[in-house]
């Protein structure tokens, strides 16, 4: 049995997967995209599951430290919002949420978070001001713990089968600024949705108070807002 383990492994790594790196501060380390490729053969050959969160954290902490980058210790992260700080080589320090998903039918132009983080409040509230305050609260905080969201997305035809292809990218939180600037009567539904403009675009993602379940969902993210890491395809 362990050999038959190991020859899986091994197949899988002597099958490199096709990269497109970009020229962004994770597409320059090539020890690091080389690393996570490595990791993401690895899981294709010995499961039948996408790569999730907790894998993910795992398999980015570890590509980290494998090119030398001083990473926080597992959960010592104190700073709410916040899952991982990474300083690279260069002295830069950069405060990360991350975030996967392997949802069926992912767009090829926009992302979506399902769960930004929980907002209690949403459920309680019920005129306009108070909603727009606690929002406006909530993403200051935010933006000031975050510098962005690295999201790991699985591309894959059906619940049934391996993903075709790992697409890494990276969310800067300055996409929420403008909700400073949305008017009150945008925060007048019990669910309301705020469209956050950035770098000239308009609708660049809208943001959803979901009060069924008391989260922020962050939906229609245009990809061209974001920097794409690197992607991962598998051959068929």
């Amino acid at each position: 049995m362990g050999e038959r383990f190991l020859a899986r492994i091994i197949d899988s790594l002597s099958s490199p997967l096709q990269a497109e790196i970009s020229d962004t501060w994770l597409g320059r380390a090539p020890g690091w995209t080389e690393y996570f490729g490595l990791t993401i053969s690895v899981h294709h050959g010995t499961t039948t599951e996408p790569l999730g969160l907790v894998g993910f954290e795992v398999a980015f902490r570890n590509a980290c430290e494998a090119v030398g980058w001083t990473v926080d210790e597992p959960g010592s992260a104190t700073q709410r919002f916040v899952d991982m700080t990474v300083q690279t080589n260069d002295e830069t320090k950069r405060k990360l949420s991350l975030k996967s998903t392997a949802a069926l039918r992912l767009s090829a132009t926009t992302a979506h978070i399902s769960k930004l983080t929980e907002a209690a409040w949403i459920q309680d509230v019920r005129s306009a001001k108070t909603r727009r305050d606690h929002t406006l609260d909530l993403f200051r905080q935010y933006r000031e713990a975050v510098d962005s969201i690295i999201m790991l997305r699985a591309f894959r035809p059906d619940r049934t089968s391996l993903p075709t292809k790992y697409q890494l990218l990276e969310i800067p939180t300055d996409i929420f600024t403008s909700l400073e600037d949305a008017p009150q009567d945008a925060f007048a539904a019990d669910g309301p949705t705020i469209d956050c403009s950035h770098e000239g675009d308009p609708t660049a993602a809208k943001v959803s108070l979901d009060r069924s379940d008391a989260k922020i969902t962050v939906k229609q993210i245009k990809l061209s807002a974001c920097n794409i890491h690197a992607e991962w395809v598998f051959d068929s």
